[in-house]
């Protein structure tokens, strides 16, 4: 961290320089340097963190991707977000339930007013949202023809490309729009993996292996919005897509039978996987009849998916493997969600259902002779009613929840009912939070009952090959996850913080059961544990000194964890710490530089350990044109120190892996806007939760 601080002070004096030979009239005097102390960028509403971006340095980050790697408590990249401690969130734009976060790059960081970050969203939202992310954009403005043209080119060792268009017409209150994007991408892996297997021999398998795979996603989106008056308006769209991705890999295996040389295998492989197509389609009504506020929403998405791969195992001491295998997988969802609103005394109710109706089917096959193929199919409804009120009392804001749901779940193996596997549950889901301002200090308090359901490649029972001594599978008895957690958060000026308790019952981590009676290959697979503890501590601070504008944030995540491991038991107990240190810094000629800094420690997460990460990302943004066309240019984990190994702990299986590959990215943006507007589509969707089980 030393020479990084160095580095960015060198930075900071070349910048200052640099400024000063452009405008004798610029001062900077080092004794006297002033702190601004404006309205601080984070501030507290209810139970959720609300991040300014109108008028701030991230209003110029690029797109709502780049704005959100900025957001506290935030964390990811490239559409792959998650809210510190909370796992992935559900994301939201103006009120519209966000399918694909490809659709992050397509929404400009100038077009943004706030972002509000939910770590414990109340009974609104289905029971597994366990985070809410709502991006809110600038008032609408203007007619006719508008547009957003983008293209991206990397380097990340190979070319990588991504180019997009998003067209839009107005006139008076219909809206029409088409976006169309691709996504081109080839990567290089490098990573050594050690497998310890304990079975009547200890079996140690040393793998160094590589893989270059390619990528190509295309992707179109049509649809119009339809405002009738400020009090009612219509809309649909119909999205579809397919994506193309093949990798080929070459490794070499030693193993070791009880510390002694058994074999060495040279491994060669590939896959192909073809998602075609993706169709998705929303259809929504929003308004209001009198003081009754309605919005329904109509969902529908089917997909297929078709994978090959081939693994081919020359062997030194015995007869050579040669194994193929085909899935075809199909998932189609169908959902309704209605929601009414109507003011109540000093505050307001929202009371609704929402239906979900969804499958996800397997058929595997396989020339492994230890296997055999499967064919699987899982149906699932799930009905669910919810009410919530808030009241303002003084400067009290009260609100509380009840979310009810009943869920069928049909598990089918070779077209048959399974019937130890088909279930039914009925579960209430409270919520109740309470918030308040004492003397400039915000304050809240909320508690909330959450699920998380297994996704339904985790209930899988179909079993895939890895090696000679390990399969992979699913595990369709897996039970949901019930979390209760308890917040305090609170802000004050430019500092804010959260500390969050969660008791988890029945967690769903990895796991390894003996395959056939002598138990000499292993079974990888999922499955429920007791209970897993966590406790997550997160603070911030903003601040401004001239041109600089800095941001620190400082997580940690602590879990109380035993495992069973090789015949004994584990603790897991060490917690992650968070240092975040960014910075924005406001160049002569409007030029905007962001060097940001993370580092995560080592320690443990489920039933794993982590190893420490860290990286450092510089930017530059300058837009010309009244803000109309924009270059970016980006250099991301300039010391490629943001792989991150672990070492997964199971009964008897212990697996090491660490990451060689090149992780150094560098980008170049061109983007050009005309005539922008905001989107007036009000579609908020349905089945939130079920489509990410997808």
């Amino acid at each position: 961290m030393k020479k990084i601080s160095t580095l960015i002070i060198t930075l900071l004096a070349i910048f200052t320089a640099s400024a000063q030979s452009e405008n004798d009239t610029i001062a900077y005097m080092l004794d006297e340097v002033v702190v601004k102390v404006n309205r601080s960028m984070t501030t507290m509403k209810g139970n959720s963190l609300v991040t300014r971006i109108s008028g701030t340095s991230l209003e110029h980050a690029g797109t709502a991707n780049d704005v959100l790697k900025q957001v506290p408590m935030v964390i990811g990249d490239n559409g792959n977000f998650e809210v510190f401690g909370k796992g992935n969130p559900a994301i939201y734009v103006n009120g519209r339930l966000i399918q694909d976060n490809s659709e992050l790059e397509q929404l400009n960081s100038s077009n943004i007013k706030n972002v509000e970050v939910v770590t414990n969203p109340g009974a609104k939202y289905d029971a597994a949202v366990k985070a809410v992310i709502l991006i809110n954009t600038k008032a609408p403005q203007g007619d006719g023809f508008s547009g957003l043209l983008r293209a991206q080119v990397g380097v990340q060792r190979y070319l990588r490309t991504m180019d997009q268009a998003n067209l839009k017409y107005r006139n008076r209150g219909l809206e029409i729009f088409a976006n169309f994007g691709y996504l081109g991408v080839k990567v290089e892996d490098w990573n050594t993996v050690n497998y310890i297997t304990r079975t009547s021999t200890i079996w140690n398998q040393q793998l160094e292996q590589k893989s270059i795979g390619h990528s190509h996603d295309f992707y179109g989106k049509a649809g119009f919005s339809y405002m009738f008056n400020q009090n009612h308006s219509v809309g649909a769209y119909y999205s579809n897509g397919f994506t193309f991705q093949n990798a080929d890999y070459t490794g070499i295996s030693t193993v070791l039978s009880n510390q002694s040389l058994y074999d060495r295998i040279t491994m060669s492989g590939e896959t192909d996987s073809r998602g075609l197509p993706k169709h998705h389609a929303n259809l929504y009504y929003n308004g209001s009849v009198s003081k009754l506020g309605i919005d329904l929403n109509i969902d529908f998405m089917w997909r297929k998916n078709r994978e090959k791969s081939s693994n081919e195992e020359l062997s030194q001491e015995f007869p050579d493997e040669k194994v193929s295998n085909n899935t075809i997988s199909h998932s189609r969802l169908l959902a309704e969600k209605l929601v009414f609103s109507y003011p109540v005394w000093k505050g307001a109710v929202e009371f609704g259902e929402e239906y979900t109706n969804s499958m996800f089917s397997s058929d595997y096959t396989t020339t492994a002779a230890i296997l055999k193929g499967a064919d699987s199919r899982v149906d699932e409804n799930n009905i669910a009613g919810f009410i919530s009120l808030t009241q303002r009392f003084g400067n009290w804001n009260v609100a509380a929840g009840l979310r009810y749901e009943h869920v069928n779940f049909k598990y089918l193996e070779n077209g048959q009912k399974r019937d130890d596997m088909t279930r039914t549950y009925n579960n209430f889901f409270p919520s109740v939070s309470v918030s308040t301002t004492l003397n400039k200090v915000q304050l809240g308090l909320s508690y909330s009952m959450k699920t998380q359901r297994p996704s339904y490649s985790s209930l899988d029972g179909s079993i895939s090959y890895v090696n000679r001594f390990l399969l992979e599978s699913g595990n369709p008895y897996l039970q949901p996850v019930t979390i209760n957690s308890v917040q305090v958060q609170g802000a004050w000026r430019r500092f804010f913080g959260q500390i969050s308790y969660s008791y988890s019952k029945n967690p769903i981590m990895n796991t390894s059961l003996p395959y056939e009676e002598d138990g000499e290959i292993k079974l990888l697979t999922k499955e429920n544990f007791p209970r897993l503890q966590n406790l997550e501590v997160f603070v911030g601070a903003q601040f401004e000194v001239g041109i600089w504008q800095p941001k620190v944030n400082v997580g940690i995540i602590k879990q109380w964890l035993t495992v069973d491991y090789n015949g004994g038991k584990l603790k897991l107990n060490n917690p992650l710490g968070l240092v975040q240190w960014q910075n924005a810094i406001h160049l002569p000629a409007d030029i905007w530089l962001n060097v940001d800094l993370q580092w995560m420690s080592r320690g443990n997460g489920e039933n794993a350990k982590l190893s420490s990460t860290s990286y450092m990302n510089v930017k530059f943004y300058k837009a010309f044109f009244n803000n109309s066309f924009s270059v970016t240019l980006e250099a991301n984990d300039i010391f490629n120190k943001n792989n991150r190994d672990f070492t997964f702990y199971s009964r008897d299986v212990t697996l090491y892996k660490h990451i060689n590959s090149l992780n150094r990215t560098f980008l170049l943006t061109l983007q050009y806007t005309f005539n922008t507007t905001r989107d007036r589509y009000r579609g908020q969707g349905a089945g939130t939760n079920e489509m990410n089980r997808f």
